[in-house]
């Protein structure tokens, strides 16, 4: 089998726009994908995805050039040769820069080995490991009351964690989780997510109630490079603190471990550089007794792709699902791919638990007159 054509398409967002806290300022989020198809001569088709937040769609066909730039390291490979393309895709991007274009066509690359086996994904890296249940990311800037009745509603569906973003002021943000924590249902964990905007003296402010509190975790409190001060963090208090977001590969990981900076790990498989770096992340967590939990807020091939690793993997029992719109009346349905015609397989059922699609790759079909619907390239 060899690669013909390693095929990008931008799409718009079939979601609406979210305000979420980036330094000193609030920035609009959205989920605009871009899908990639990597084609073979004997017709099977792989898919993977990475989005960008950015809602005019510039970052997208970035991601969209430097899928073409990797594709001229691939057309005549031998697609099932997944770790040995991305260490050739690697060499290129660590000098580019286009990790989100290598995240893309890696899931991809696993999916169509994954069909060309017969086989799901999550049975390529080793079988089920455990059942992983989903928390609820409710990225909306709202106030702590309406957390509050959001919290009640997310917890009937069974979800385990809710988490909230932060990072606007430290004082309003203790105020903000204070009251959340004392107004959502017992069985219903808090988790926070600063996006890497405070300073190490406000993160530790914010640490310390979190701690009191009995919250999850702190995500991202501070900048991402700062390992050492991340270790201070999680040495200092109790609530475990966690990141990965923005780290690229599996090789920072062993830094981190090192100097015991953070409790979860939570990789951005849009970006992380796909399936192969996030699943040797996830065997480091186990190997060093740290928890696993994909990042995964985006659309949903890319879900797929961080929901087969979720279920192959020991260190991992729980998973982020967006909960992208109050409108809906299960929280527990995918919303952000209406050009996959299966994207409902992705769903978290009453009580919590989450599985993978059991098809072969990673399970999902594409609707071809919906992704000429949204297509903007």
């Amino acid at each position: 089998m060899e690669i013909t054509d390693v095929e990008p398409i931008v799409l718009e967002s079939a979601v609406g726009t979210v305000s979420l806290p980036g330094g000193k300022a609030d920035f609009d989020a959205t989920v605009r994908p871009v899908l990639v198809r990597v084609h073979t001569d004997e017709g099977i088709v792989g898919l993977g995805e990475s989005y960008l937040d950015d809602p005019t769609g510039a970052k997208a066909e970035f991601v969209a050039k430097g899928v073409d730039a990797l594709a001229n390291h691939l057309v005549g490979a031998d697609p099932r040769n997944v770790r040995e393309l991305w260490h050739e895709m690697y060499v290129h991007t660590k000098r580019s820069g286009s990790f989100r274009s290598l995240s893309a066509i890696d899931e991809a690359l696993w999916d169509l080995k994954g069909k060309d086996a017969g086989l799901p994904v999550y049975q390529l890296l080793g079988g089920a490991a455990g059942e992983v249940s989903a928390y609820a990311t409710f990225p909306h800037r709202k106030p702590a009351d309406e957390l509050v009745d959001a919290g009640q509603w997310l917890a009937e569906k069974g979800f385990e964690t809710m988490k909230i973003v932060v990072g606007a002021d430290v004082n309003d943000d203790i105020e903000r989780i204070r009251t959340v924590a004392a107004g959502i249902p017992d069985d219903l964990g808090l988790a926070m997510d600063a996006n890497t905007t405070f300073d190490f003296p406000d993160a530790l402010a914010l640490a310390e109630v979190a701690s009191d509190l009995g919250m999850e975790w702190f995500e991202e409190p501070i900048a991402h490079t700062d390992v050492d001060g991340m270790a201070e963090l999680n040495r200092r208090t109790s609530v475990s603190i966690s990141a990965y977001q923005n780290n690229v590969t599996q090789y920072p990981a062993t830094d981190l471990i090192e100097k015991n900076a953070i409790e979860i790990y939570q990789p951005a498989f849009d970006y992380v550089g796909g399936i192969t770096p996030a699943n040797d992340v996830a065997t480091l967590c186990e190997a060093h007794g740290k928890r696993f939990v994909p990042h995964a807020f985006g659309p949903v091939v890319n879900y797929a792709a961080s929901l087969h690793v979720a279920a192959a993997q020991p260190a991992c029992s729980l998973i982020e699902f967006a909960v992208y719109s109050e409108d809906v009346d299960d929280p527990g349905r995918y919303v952000a791919s209406p050009y996959i015609e299966n994207q409902e397989d992705v769903y978290v059922q009453d009580g919590g638990r989450i599985e993978p699609p059991d098809a072969p790759g990673l399970g999902l079909e594409v609707d071809e007159d919906a992704i000429e619907e949204y297509r903007a390239n």
